[in-house]
């Protein structure tokens, strides 16, 4: 993954115009597209499955006039007036409104018939009333111009003191947009402070917001072909700032990390791209992983939720993996810190040079590490304990911001008819198989069922539909709609439903907002466990791969759960006990929203994998070169803390900044995930972790070998990558300064069981592989074609490096195989036909000897695949010529030499002993059977590693061979008469 990352950020730096006027062509017509097509979002919740939505979907299809969304327009009168005075006013009012789009009817509180629409109690006795106004759309689906007109038409009746106020109304909200700009200022403060630089700062910032700009319109545009809940866009934006900040904060800070060792800085670009963007898709992808595992919940519009967060998360991987390289690699060297700036004084304190905060914090937290775990952990502990009392719900319009149209109204509602009024329960009756003779009993036995209950404040007459096959009946709690109280009066009613129906032969289903929302509860709570087993599961089996440890998947695994228990404790005492709630604009103290908890588990095991990885990744690297699990940790929490701290305190910052304005959705989400957070990066893994790691020792890098066998290797540490800049650093030249044709350096073959080789041979040249049938010349031949993989060393070939740009010597080489191999493709008779003469002449030369030697069909196959060669316009021919008598290969490629371009070079491989072709410097590479127990990863030595001039200033920092990494067994390469090339000690 490393390397493929590497060169996408190659390209991306290199074509840095190309790629952003791209990013921003697609930003323009995915932004446009989304504003032409958009729909409205949906706020209604639908719950398949579930007893509620069963009955409102019974309700759609039997009873469409009972399930159209309905608006209560609230008459308040001042004190020491009567609300009847002002009958005509209201009547009034309410016939205008009658007028209204998507209006079916109103019910004024004076009609005829009309009962319970005045207040008669409490402080609001006689000055409170109401029209109910029915509407022919859901309450999600009235628009906000139809809202307009409402409002218009009932402010007719807004005289003589009278106050107008509605429920049911949706309240437009702008204060989450304001606190962004808190949460972006924020973040650049810190991306400011971190690298000491404007533009440096700035780069973050600018790729996250396009990020988000594109995933929010994502987004807007998958509206019009599905229904997308209103928070989606919200939980986006926030996530996607967040992640998109901290992964291009990542990158970055690896950039010019490499810009101050001196590298090149479009080569540092790709570098940091594979090397950081590597844990940035690791990363990413655990949180996309996450998110989109909220589907088996089935609830379809937290699946929406959690594909929204998705998009955005995948967003930002992208543009942090493509845009922000071709930024980088635009401003070149503009980012290179001064040498005496605060930047390079950190940075080389990883080396020791200077004493940083995280040095000195590693070293306290690590000197008595039991203390430090056991603080760590009861701490969390404790303020996790209020996570026992925790009560979820779907809230309703009490939850809206005080002074908003919908919590104005609601308020009113609430005190002049009671708590239990805004949460009225509605109970239907399937009675389409009772007789009609029995539908009049059938109808008083169900209006007497809930009138004597407890918690009751009254029942509504039923009410059946135009073909009578339904019926409903409306009750209204005496408790508000959050209340323990309503959801045993729910539970009560829905257990003596068997009864009832045994009893009088049809049954019952209970809905309503109460109700919904208590079946979305049980729905979650439910399946919280089950989610948290998969989440776990998924980060102990990502980490073991990742980290080839049981320790390290285990301890972050504890990590992580004590951080989400901590989050949910800080959130139930803001929440539900009113700590802090005026200070944080808390709405309302009350139950939290039902998908608090499982929403907050999938985003916080993505961020807190994040920093795992990140951190803990570096203290592996610093155990594979020293050995020492104790200098690991240290010299590694030094080098990740400061990029740590910095994402941990910018993703603190954005999500804190949705808690005053974000509702009471996104609020308890925002607050969890900012505590979250904090806690994890801070308290979990650069404290937590680094003292249970130095308390483990070395068994916190220890494997099993059985389970490392089957374990795939993760290069998150882009040690692919270092091998592509080894290979791509080789680059050997001739006197005149040309890289050779075919270049070898301590090369092993796959397949081929000869000792590393060494070999320099230029364009025009006959290369001759000799050696026993042992030593598989065929096979390194093949490998000089592009076809065999290379198994350690360098081999350069026609100036491509092995095996990393085998494709494209591939395209520029021909492989003729004996037997032919018709997969490859260069052997049909048929291609034949474009070299008649060559194809003549070969069997003119060879042809009878060869049928003798292996039959007619096998030497005619050979000759004309030879014959196809020299049409491809190869730059290279590489043969298999082995079992071939001297006499007849010299023959035949006599005939290849005058049919190929002399730049050609010819790679034959024979068991033979040397050949003389006139016209063609030949060289002769004779292979050695390997000694036994050669190792398969080659060392080349220092100087033979060395850049040739044309080489990016600082590559050499990537080092191929680490001081005390090389073996002690060593081999000669065969030296032969004809190649003058130095020879080096290659060590095996």
């Amino acid at each position: 993954m490393a390397t493929v990352l590497y060169r996408i950020g190659r390209f991306a730096a290199r074509r840095s115009i190309v790629v952003i006027v791209g990013w921003i062509v697609l930003l323009v017509l995915i932004v446009g597209g989304g504003q032409l097509l958009q729909k409205s979002f949906a706020s209604a919740f639908e719950i398949p499955g579930t007893e509620s939505q069963q009955a409102i979907d019974m309700l759609d299809q039997r009873f469409p006039q009972a399930a159209g969304g309905s608006v209560r327009v609230i008459f308040e009168v001042p004190e020491g007036s009567s609300i009847q005075d002002f009958e005509p006013q209201i009547a009034a009012a309410d016939e205008a409104m009658k007028a209204s789009p998507d209006v079916v009817g109103v019910s004024g509180p004076f009609d005829e018939n009309v009962t319970g629409q005045v207040s008669d109690s409490g402080e609001y006795s006689g000055r409170l009333a109401f029209s109910t106004v029915q509407l022919t759309v859901a309450s999600s689906d009235f628009t906000e111009a139809d809202a307009t007109a409402l409002k218009a038409a009932a402010e007719t009746a807004a005289t003589g003191g009278m106050t107008v106020a509605y429920s049911g109304l949706t309240d437009v909200s702008t204060a989450a947009a304001d606190t962004e700009l808190i949460g972006l200022a924020v973040a650049f403060v810190v991306l400011l402070i971190t690298f000491g630089s404007l533009l440096a700062a700035g780069m973050p910032l600018v790729t996250a917001v396009i990020g988000v700009a594109v995933a929010y319109s994502l987004i807007v545009l998958s509206t019009a072909f599905a229904d997308v809940s209103s928070t989606a866009p919200l939980l986006a934006t926030m996530l996607g700032l967040a992640v998109g900040i901290d992964y291009a904060l990542f990158i970055v800070s690896r950039h010019r990390a490499q810009l101050i060792r001196g590298m090149d800085p479009k080569e540092s670009a790709a570098v940091a791209t594979s090397t950081a963007g590597s844990a940035v898709v690791f990363a990413g992808l655990t949180v996309v992983i996450a998110l989109l595992g909220l589907a088996v919940v089935q609830i379809p519009f937290l699946t929406v939720m959690g594909l929204g967060a998705a998009v955005a998360v995948v967003v930002a991987v992208l543009v942090a993996l493509t845009l922000l390289p071709a930024i980088l690699g635009l401003f070149g060297r503009k980012l290179v810190p001064k040498p005496t700036s605060r930047s390079t004084k950190r940075e080389l304190a990883a080396e020791g040079t200077h004493r940083t905060l995280g040095a000195r914090w590693v070293a306290v937290v690590t000197a008595k590490p039991v203390i430090t775990v056991a603080v760590v952990v009861i701490g969390l502990v404790i303020v996790a304990l209020p996570v026992g009392s925790m009560r979820l719900t779907l809230p309703d319009a009490g939850y809206n911001p005080e002074g908003s149209v919908s919590r104005t109204g609601y308020d009113l509602l609430d005190e002049g008819f009671g708590p239990g009024f805004n949460g009225p329960l509605l109970v239907t009756a399937d009675v389409s198989t009772v007789a009609a003779t029995d539908l009049g009993d059938a109808i008083t036995s169900f209006g007497d069922r809930f009138g004597g209950l407890d918690d009751v404040q009254s029942v509504s007459q039923v009410v059946p539909n135009a073909t009578a096959d339904m019926l409903i009946v409306s009750i209204t709690p005496d408790s508000a709609p959050d209340s323990a109280a309503t959801q045993n009066l729910v539970q009560s009613i829905r257990s003596s439903e068997p009864a009832f129906e045994k009893a009088n032969g049809f049954g019952y289903q209970v809905t309503g907002q109460t109700a919904l929302g208590i079946d979305v509860s049980e729905r979650l709570q439910s399946a919280l466990v089950p989610y948290g087993i998969v989440v776990v599961g998924l980060c102990i089996i990502l980490l073991t791969i990742v980290f080839r440890s049981l320790a390290v998947p285990v301890t972050a695994t504890v990590g992580y759960l004590l951080s989400v228990f901590a989050s949910f404790g800080i959130v139930t005492a803001v929440f539900e006990w009113g700590w802090l709630a005026d200070v944080l604009g808390v709405a309302k103290v009350g139950p939290v929203i039902s998908f608090f908890p499982i929403l907050l588990m999938a985003v916080l095991f993505g961020l807190a994998m994040d920093y795992q990885v990140f951190l803990v990744s570096r203290m592996r690297e610093e155990f594979v070169k020293t050995g020492d699990p104790h200098t690991a940790v240290r010299h590694g929490f030094i080098g990740a803390a400061r990029v740590v701290t910095a994402a941990a305190l910018i993703m603190f910052a954005v999500f804190a900044s949705f808690v005053p304005g974000g509702g009471a959705v996104l609020q308890p989400i925002a607050l969890g995930l900012a505590a979250g957070v904090f806690i994890d990066a801070f308290l979990v893994r650069m404290t937590f972790i680094p003292a249970v790691m130095i308390l483990l020792g070395r068994w916190g890098w220890a494997l099993p070998a059985w389970l490392g066998r089957i374990l795939p290797n993760v290069d998150l540490e882009g040690e692919g990558v270092r091998e592509l800049l080894s290979a791509t650093e080789w680059r050997p030249l001739d006197e005149a300064g040309r890289p050779f044709a075919v270049a070898a350096a301590g090369a092993v073959v796959v397949g081929a069981g000869a000792a590393p080789f060494e070999l320099r041979a230029e364009a025009g040249e006959l290369v001759l592989v000799t050696g026993a049938s042992s030593t598989h010349p065929e096979a390194v031949v093949a490998a000089f074609a592009g076809r065999q993989e290379l198994r350690g060393g360098h081999l350069r070939v026609l100036d491509q490096p092995l095996p990393f740009h085998a494709a494209a010597l591939r395209r520029s080489s021909v492989l003729v195989q004996r037997p032919v191999d018709a997969s490859l493709g260069e052997s049909g008779g048929a291609l034949a036909s474009g070299a008649p003469g060559v194809l003549a002449r070969l069997e003119r030369e060879l042809g009878a000897e060869l049928d003798e030697l292996w039959g007619a069909p096998v030497a005619g196959e050979w000759l004309r695949s030879l014959a196809v060669a020299t049409t491809a316009r190869a730059r290279l021919v590489a043969i298999d010529a082995t079992g071939i008598p001297t006499p007849l290969l010299q023959r035949a490629l006599a005939v290849l030499h005058d049919a190929l371009p002399l730049a050609a070079t010819l790679a034959v491989a024979h068991h033979g002993a040397r050949l003389e072709l006139s016209g063609r410097n030949v060289r002769v590479l004779a292979l050695v059977p390997a000694p036994p127990g050669l190792e398969l990863t080659v060392h080349l030595p220092a100087k033979e590693l060395a850049a040739p001039a044309s080489a990016a200033p600082g590559a050499a920092a990537l080092d191929a061979d680490p001081a005390g990494t090389a073996s002690d067994t060593t081999a000669a390469a065969p030296s032969s008469p004809t190649d003058s090339t130095p020879r080096e000690e290659v060590t095996a």
